[in-house]
């Protein structure tokens, strides 16, 4: 498996008096969870998938159908906290998971919800987005009602589509993808990009720093634009040497 460099951050915001996000970032596992239905069940909600996430990240090795069960699990629990005390809880869930698979590292890649995933491609790391937003406005979008601009400013933005937690509205989806030396990958709630343009995110990320930096940078730059919103954001850079599997360092 390739070295990784990884940043992780969440916080409440400017305005909101809890946070209703969730992240994991223990390697070989990346969530970020954003949480709805009020700010007890938005919570916990997300809390439960970070937790189902966190005994993900203790098994070895981790296969696919691992990180589909724990996004499965994490479900059934929200399902049980909606039925039982919290109606109306539920949460977003996207995220990065590094498996091997024939000894060559991937990243399974899931959403869902309106959290987004991007990952850096080519020498000048544009940024480009795998996931796609389980949203009302994306549906409006992809139906030609209106454009991606007029999206970002919609009063229906925050409505999502998928939820982990919905009785009927739980269809993940997943992507199996090579994990490519000195690439980064980009997780973030949508409180992120609700303050700061994409061009400006793209901007950050392309920069020489650590993960820690970028995250921490794109974080100020929310929080000094207001941040109306919960901002969790993950980065993950992958190294360009392979990590030693055993003693011998090949």
């Amino acid at each position: 498996m390739h070295p990784l460099d990884v940043g992780a951050v969440t916080h409440r915001g400017m305005v909101r008096a809890v946070n209703e996000d969730g992240i994991l970032a223990v390697p070989p596992v990346f969530v970020v969870a954003d949480g709805i239905g009020g700010a007890r069940g938005g919570a916990t909600a997300s809390s439960l998938v970070v937790e189902q996430f966190a005994i993900l990240a203790q098994r070895e090795p981790i296969r696919p159908d691992d990180v589909r069960h724990a996004l499965e699990e994490a479900h059934a629990h929200v399902r049980a906290l909606h039925q039982q005390s919290l109606p109306g809880a539920g949460t977003t869930a996207c995220g990065a998971v590094a498996v091997e698979l024939d000894r060559e590292p991937h990243w399974f890649v899931f959403n869902i919800g309106d959290s987004r995933i991007y990952r850096t491609e080519g020498e000048d790391r544009s940024l480009v987005q795998l996931s796609v937003d389980h949203s009302h406005v994306q549906e409006l979008v992809d139906a030609g009602a209106i454009t991606a601009a007029q999206a970002a400013v919609h009063p229906g933005r925050n409505l999502v589509t998928r939820a982990v937690g919905s009785e009927e509205q739980f269809d993940p989806d997943f992507w199996l993808l090579p994990m490519v030396p000195g690439e980064r990958l980009l997780i973030c709630s949508d409180g992120l990009l609700r303050e700061v343009p994409l061009a400006t995110v793209q901007d950050v990320v392309r920069r020489a720093e650590s993960a820690q930096a970028v995250v921490d940078h794109l974080l100020d730059l929310s929080l000094r634009a207001g941040a109306r919103d919960n901002v969790s954001v993950i980065m993950v850079e992958v190294g360009r040497e392979r990590a030693a599997e055993d003693g011998s360092g090949r």
